[in-house]
């Protein structure tokens, strides 16, 4: 099976990746009016997060799921998805591009009292570990973000030890993660003109909060299974259907959460979501042609 390309995101350094994701481009700072620091924050970010904007993660990232393994964070932002894996007893270790992340994740340990065993600025394109070292690698909404993301998946696969697992989050190509976006900024706006028909820069400028992202990669669910060809997929979900039906003020309208309640029920987020859920497991070698009872011991 051939490898996913894309020579455009590839022709971007990771140095200028790294200049964007820092100060007021830091994902999770938008969450929160409260200073930055106190419990007070901490506790905000966190019910931001999983109560408003990812309320699927209490269950789709599985932080209850690995006490006493060793896990790896790629990408850890300001650390709120690794402090629910520590609140319930991993090992854990985070990575990130930028020292301010790194940083932001150190002190919210600090002030909620977990350990960590490393926190380090570190690229997923080189990941500084040994192999087969991690009983378990989560990423949430980074590798889409590095210009050599098939590297970045490799070194994924390499720490992971084999039977190891790895949950990975990666923008899908959809109704808003595309088509509306470049519609609305590419041709509404005319924005496809100054970037001379090229809809990866278009897309680029739109994708993130605050404009103007160096990079970022959207996939098919056929370019997800070339992008983790050697892994076993244990499932590939869509999940999250956009701020209409799950941002303030929307989620606590009547209307929008009855639409919201039939996609649910007609199957129909796993088609419109947002934001592909990948679950993935390294099948041991010798296992390879028989990976049932390696699937079968996780659950």
């Amino acid at each position: 099976m051939k490898s996913y390309k894309n020579l455009k995101a590839e022709s971007v350094s990771l140095d200028k990746v790294k200049d964007y994701w820092k100060g007021k481009n830091i994902p999770q700072l938008w969450y929160s009016d409260i200073d930055p620091g106190s419990i007070s924050f901490y506790n905000n970010i966190r019910k931001q997060r999983f109560e408003l904007y990812y309320p699927y993660l209490k269950d789709s990232a599985e932080f209850k799921y690995h006490e006493g393994e060793k896990i790896l964070e790629v990408g850890v932002g300001m650390g709120t998805d690794l402090a629910e894996y520590a609140r319930y007893g991993a090992k854990v270790y985070g990575i990130d591009l930028g020292a301010d992340q790194i940083q932001l994740t150190k002190n919210m340990f600090d002030r909620l009292g977990f350990s960590y065993e490393e926190l380090k600025v570190a690229s997923a394109e080189k990941l500084p570990y040994e192999s087969n070292y991690f009983d378990f690698i989560y990423s949430f909404g980074v590798i889409h973000h590095t210009p050599n993301i098939n590297e970045a998946v490799n070194e994924i696969y390499r720490v992971l030890k084999p039977g190891g697992r790895a949950i990975i989050m990666i923008y899908a190509r959809g109704w808003k993660h595309y088509l509306k976006r470049c519609f609305i900024h590419g041709l509404l706006k005319l924005k496809i003109f100054k970037y001379g028909f090229d809809w990866q820069k278009v897309y680029n400028e739109v994708s993130e909060v605050n404009g103007g992202s160096p990079l970022t990669q959207v996939l098919t669910k056929r370019q997800v299974k070339i992008l983790f060809k050697n892994f076993y997929i244990e499932s590939i979900e869509k999940k999250r259907l956009g701020e209409f039906f799950e941002y303030k003020p929307y989620n606590t309208s009547k209307i929008p959460n009855l639409f919201k309640n039939i996609f649910h029920l007609f199957g129909l987020e796993n088609f419109l979501g947002e934001n592909f859920i990948i679950k993935l497991q390294k099948i041991p070698s010798k296992t390879k042609g028989n990976i049932i009872d390696v699937i079968w011991k996780h659950y």
